[in-house]
């Protein structure tokens, strides 16, 4: 008899994973890297190339992309003179270049592109920019809507709250609704216990009269500071973010506030957490495309991290907490003090949690993506190896070495977009680029050797990861009964029951009906059919055709 396994069926109704991937879920695609000679070298409509180098911002700050995934926006340096070497690239295209004229500012230069922007759906851009020459009344806030730059603020003209604003205006968020949110500091005119403003559309936060709602243990202290580039708005501009510190006792100062109301502070334990001891910093936040929320920071005593996503605890490093479950890897910041350096969300519920493990130091930083499920497995890690020529081959001494803070953006395609840095195989830091993981196309590919095999074994829909795969396996006039078997391995044909194997025969038994979880992404199988024949006199075996299958998107 055929020594097919029946005993793992089970896996698929209790919804475990599958044999080990046949290859890897994403394919990595090289949207830039400052390799000197590669191709994608080059500074759109510039025809230089990017400026060389292996540090985290040698040429590729933060990339910006849209909630509808349709514009990307990213400030690069080119390897030019230290006055027009920043670019600001929008979709591809140079949209403005440190030392060329301000559209904003007439007889002004662009200056220094802050790398903290904001993108929308529209493909508006909000920006800050310290205009040239120029020395004073140069800080800008500007919008590009419709091709057209707009002026919001500009340092010596009138803010809502009073005075003037000063040289410090930064900070920008903008929503699909074109609601502009940015921070201004040192007011000229108002007193320095209330001279800092973040302003959020129509309405404002200002220092030493707004008091953030509901901080612990009743207190009432008003707003003292608030970050840079910690405020943030959702597309649709519903739900606002901002971080900073109120004017009560240091020890409990720091407060993460969405729409006004404080979620975390300084002092006290992370609510909804079972960690006792208290907070002792804030980190990094982040509203996502959808309008999830995250935030970053650290416990006092222990030095725990750790990582929530609209106020729940996701990751956490305190040595218990596994990355994938069962992994027996777990988040660790031996390595890298605040452990987790980036997250980011879609509109589907998933997510990315990026830091740092306890694997071997040279591959223990890592993107892992959540399903929205619990689901969880790693995208890419440190030293995974980079096919810089495209040939199919790691053969160009070439590996990922660390990846940009706050960097990593997911998409509701499942793609991810990153920065990271290169090294070769002796460990030196080399080049930086701009990547893309792409993830694997779900797909169904007919197979039936020489075709003596019956024409039976169809994909009703394709095994798209987050869905429920139908299999389709007819019988024939006198079938009894039919199974369906899958096996990572294809095998050519070979004669069984008057019919052709096409599957290795270390195959098991699954069913015609599997939901998918988006952990199978990147699955191989080769399925096959059989039939129960009985002919009144005879029982057979009827091979059928088979059908080679990838899981993915």
């Amino acid at each position: 008899m055929l020594p097919l396994r029946t005993s793992l069926a089970p896996l698929f109704t209790l919804g475990l994973a599958w044999p080990a991937l046949a290859q890897s879920p994403y394919q990595v695609t090289i949207l830039h890297v400052n390799t000197p000679g590669h191709p994608t070298n080059v500074v759109p409509g510039l025809g230089i190339p990017f400026r060389a180098g292996g540090t985290g911002t040698s040429a590729f700050e933060r990339p910006y992309i849209s909630s509808n995934g349709l514009h990307l926006a990213i400030n690069v340096v080119a390897a030019a003179t230290t006055a027009d070497d920043d670019v600001l690239l929008l979709n591809g295209a140079v949209l403005l270049r440190e030392g060329s004229p301000a559209p904003w500012a007439p007889g002004q230069n662009v200056g220094t592109i802050d790398a903290e922007l904001a993108i929308n759906d529209a493909g508006d851009i909000l920006l800050g920019n310290n205009v040239a020459p120029a020395t004073t009344l140069d800080d800008y806030i500007a919008l590009y809507s419709g091709g057209v730059w707009t002026v919001l603020a500009q340092e010596g003209q009138p803010t809502p709250v009073g005075g003037t604003w000063g040289s410090t205006i930064d900070s920008c968020a903008l929503s699909n609704t074109g609601t502009a949110c940015y921070r201004g500091t040192t007011i000229v005119g108002l007193p320095t216990a209330s001279n800092a403003v973040v302003v959020l559309g129509g309405g404002q936060l200002q220092k030493g009269v707004d008091v953030p709602l509901l901080q612990a243990g009743g207190g009432t202290a008003t707003w003292e500071n608030f970050t840079i580039n910690r405020v943030l708005i959702s597309p649709d501009g519903s739900t606002f973010v901002v971080v900073g510190d109120t004017n009560a006792a240091t020890s409990v100062d720091a407060v993460l506030t969405v729409n006004n109301v404080v979620l975390i502070q300084e002092g006290f334990p992370l609510p909804g957490s079972s960690f006792v001891n208290a907070v002792s910093a804030i980190g990094n936040a982040w509203i996502d495309g959808a309008g999830n929320w995250y935030a970053r920071g650290s416990n006092q005593t222990t030095g725990d991290d750790w990582m929530v996503r609209n106020g729940v605890l996701v990751a956490e490093s305190s040595g218990t907490d596994e990355i994938v479950p069962g992994s027996g890897e777990h988040w660790d910041d031996a390595t890298f003090a605040t452990c987790f350096f980036a997250f980011d969300g879609n509109a589907l519920g998933q997510f990315l949690i990026c830091g740092v493990t306890d694997a071997p130091a040279v591959a223990n930083g890592v993107i892992v993506f959540d399903d929205g499920f619990g689901g969880r497995y790693v995208v890419v890690r440190e030293n995974d190896p980079v096919d810089l020529d495209g040939n199919g081959l790691f053969d160009d001494d070439r590996f990922f070495n660390t990846f940009g803070d706050d960097d990593v953006r997911l998409l509701d395609d499942g793609s991810i977009v990153f920065t990271a840095t290169l090294r070769n195989g002796a460990g030196t830091a080399v080049d930086q680029g701009l990547f893309k993981l792409l993830p694997t196309a779900a797909s169904c590919t007919f197979r039936n050797g020489s075709g003596i095999n019956p024409v039976a074994l169809s994909c009703v829909t394709l095994p798209v990861v987050g869905s429920t795969w139908l299999i389709g396996l007819t019988g024939g006039p006198n079938t009894l009964a039919t199974f369906l078997y899958a096996d990572p391995t294809p095998i050519p044909a070979f004669p069984l029951f008057g019919g052709e194997l096409l599957i290795a025969p270390t195959a098991f038994a699954i069913p015609t009906s599997i939901a998918l979880p988006y952990s199978f992404q990147g699955l191989q199988f080769a399925l096959q059919g059989l039939r129960l024949d009985f002919d009144g006199i005879d029982l057979s075996f009827v091979l059928t055709n088979a059908q080679d299958t990838v899981l993915g998107y």
